[in-house]
């Protein structure tokens, strides 16, 4: 994936994200999307919790899943998370593990 084609990704998954507090407001708030790895959209659905998210894939490994907050995602923000959560599927991490929560790490060398 080129540099580009991440920006991208991560410009679809903020828009996902900060469309989804718009549309829905409060509403929105600690409820979950799930986003394609691959180019940074979302099936356009809502999920109450991380499991709903992840039964509604075709294949839940191919997405990221992100809990909405009232803040919103910058796009630097989504870039990183997408890469992050990139580099752990790659490792053999199952992300999708409904009971498996991801701490985004703060350390810049690990976005090298």
């Amino acid at each position: 994936m080129t540099p580009q084609e991440q920006l991208d990704a991560a410009r679809r998954c903020s828009d996902a994200v900060n469309s989804a507090l718009t549309f829905y407001g409060d509403g929105a708030c600690g409820r979950w999307i799930a986003v394609r790895l691959s180019d940074g959209g979302t099936d356009g659905q809502l999920y109450d919790t991380k499991a709903d998210a992840v039964r509604h894939q075709l294949h839940e490994m191919m997405c990221a899943y992100i809990c909405i907050v009232p803040t919103g995602m910058p796009v630097d923000d989504a870039r990183r998370f997408l890469a992050v959560n990139r580099k752990l599927y790659d490792a053999g991490m199952r992300l999708s593990d409904p009971d498996r929560q991801v701490q985004m790490p703060t350390r810049k060398e690990f976005f090298r």
